[in-house]
């Protein structure tokens, strides 16, 4: 579901996203640009209105005539009125001007201004003719007729020199700028930010603050910068776009979005309950039932009822293979079973059982009558040994005690024909005693130690081992002897062979008899090795199960 659903939408969701901010991004550069720019030509058109009314001052001639009556009759309330009045008149309705100041290089004491209508209070003119003032004429003094800005506390001034007939500055005109009406065409701009206005020498940001700009300093870096006409002055916008967020930005691409969630979120739910029922249930099914397999519960059934004919289909082959496999099992144990016993009546069927008890009974009675009873003790071995061949109990797994008894009279009958020559160490844990194997499975690995290393050599040590590995019996058979590595492999081979030939060993069943028996009864449980542990000793193992229950 996440690969083939949710991952393809949210590829589809993100790439269109991607391709949706690309296209508003532009389209919204596009349209800062423009307005950017519109407004840096209305701000270029509020900066040249100032200054053609600083140069109407000098061309209408108005305060130059009352200048030169008051040098003719030294009237000057009458040249404050005149002037005055010629300011009101032409400044006070000035949107971009907070005043207008008017200053005779003269001493004349007297101090022309006018303020812009809303703009109350005697601070702004007494602060200019007590502080301001002499720094707007001594900056003005090599000015001409040039237009300058001029910064003053952190307040812009536009000031130009008046002129009289003889082209002799007698007046110098300083207007305070409104820079909230400066930046106000910047306020229909939306997403920008960090708007810095450079006029020649000065910086001006929108916070309202006037800094003379440094030498050899640019202005602050941003992303768009716009270059104005202002004769012959620098006039330089420059703006940085703001962090957007499309979404926040359209809200019906938010209603559309969330629309797509509600709508993608129920469906992705109901699809992953329907591949849960009708995919993953099944499938965990069908998990389940061959890991019982596996395990060994051979013909295993799925009770369930699949959802789909598919898997309906499925549920019955396996069934039907489970119960084919159970069958195939049960006919193949049967048969082994039964060529097993076969090749055990077969060994036993060699010799004639009332024969050899009644002709070893006989000679146990003469034995007995003329005194001699070592002979009795080998008889009676002997006879353990054939009731152990012949199993004429029936019973194919016997005590472990049981065993240890027919390995016993075995090796009784061995001792007496090696004498002190054989040694013989049993280290047997007693605890397992009771423990269910099958019948002759250690005799024959004690036999073969005696046939092909002890009775040849004449004697050496035998090492008898029985313990528990966790949930397996482990019986030892360790001897002196010497294999050669053709030996040891051809060993390994017969054990490792699949055929179904039988070995006898003196009499007894063979090595690759008692693998065939360990595996038929305990399966991969069962096995049995023969090797070479260290120079000098042969060791034979084997491993079966301890899942019988112990008598």
């Amino acid at each position: 579901m996440l690969i083939c659903w949710v991952l393809p939408i949210m590829i589809i969701v993100t790439i269109a996203a991607v391709l949706l901010n690309a296209n508003y991004e532009s389209n919204l550069r596009t349209q800062l640009e423009t307005d950017a720019d519109h407004a840096l030509q209305q701000m270029e058109g509020k900066l040249n209105a100032v200054f053609d009314s600083s140069k109407a001052v000098s061309y209408d001639g108005i305060v130059r005539s009352a200048y030169r009556e008051f040098q003719q009759n030294g009237d000057s309330v009458a040249l404050y009125r005149s002037v005055n009045e010629y300011l009101n008149q032409n400044f006070s309705r000035e949107e971009m001007l907070r005043a207008v100041f008017i200053s005779f290089w003269e001493d004349l004491r007297i101090y022309p201004y006018v303020m812009s209508s809303g703009i109350q209070g005697y601070s702004i003119p007494r602060n200019y003719h007590r502080s301001v003032e002499p720094t707007v004429l001594e900056a003005m003094q090599d000015a001409d007729t040039a237009i300058r800005f001029l910064n003053y506390d952190g307040e812009l001034y536009v000031a130009r020199n008046l002129l009289d007939n003889h082209f002799v500055p007698y007046a110098t005109i300083a207007m305070l700028c409104d820079r909230e009406a400066l930046f106000e065409p910047l306020n229909d701009v939306q997403h920008i930010s960090g708007v810095s206005l450079v006029l020649d020498d000065l910086i001006l940001d929108e916070e309202g603050t006037l800094r003379p700009l440094d030498e050899g300093e640019e202005a602050q870096a941003r992303e768009l910068c716009f270059e104005g006409k202002l004769e012959g002055h620098r006039l330089c916008l420059q703006v940085r776009i703001e962090p957007y967020n499309i979404l926040s930005d359209m809200p019906e691409l938010r209603l559309a979005v969330a629309a797509v969630i509600l709508l993608v979120l129920p469906l992705l739910f109901l699809l992953i309950v329907l591949f849960r029922n009708q995919v993953t249930r099944p499938v965990e099914t069908l998990l389940s039932a061959t890991d019982r397999l596996q395990s060994g519960e051979r013909g295993c059934q799925i009770e369930e009822r699949a959802r789909s004919k598919e898997f309906e289909r499925i549920y019955r082959h396996f069934n039907a293979m489970s119960t084919e496999m159970k069958n195939q099992f049960e006919r193949s144990w049967l048969e082994q079973q039964a060529l097993q016993q076969a090749r055990v009546k077969a060994l036993q069927s060699q010799i004639n059982p009332h024969f050899l008890n009644n002709t070893l009974e006989i000679i146990n009675w003469e034995a007995r009558l003329a005194g001699d009873e070592r002979v009795s003790a080998m008889i009676e071995a002997l006879s353990v040994m054939l009731d152990a061949a012949l199993g004429r109990d029936g019973q194919g797994e016997i005590p472990l005690r049981e065993e240890l008894g027919y390995v016993d009279a075995y090796l009784y009958i061995i001792r007496e024909r090696l004498g002190e020559a054989l040694v013989i160490t049993r280290e047997i844990d007693q605890t397992l005693l009771g423990a269910m194997v099958p019948r002759l499975i250690l005799q024959p690995l004690v036999e073969n130690a005696v046939e092909h290393d002890l009775a040849p050599n004449g004697g050496g040590q035998l090492i008898l081992r029985v313990y528990r590995d966790e949930e397996h019996l482990i019986l030892e058979s360790e001897h002196d002897g010497v294999m050669s590595d053709e030996d040891l492999a051809a060993i390994q081979n017969m054990l490792a062979s699949a055929t179904a030939d039988t070995e006898t060993i003196s009499g007894q069943v063979g090595l690759r008899n008692v693998k065939q028996r360990l595996q038929l009864l305990y399966g991969e449980q069962g096995s049995i090795t023969v090797l070479q542990r260290t120079e000098g000793r042969i060791l034979a193992r084997a491993r079966l199960s301890l899942r019988n229950t112990t008598k």
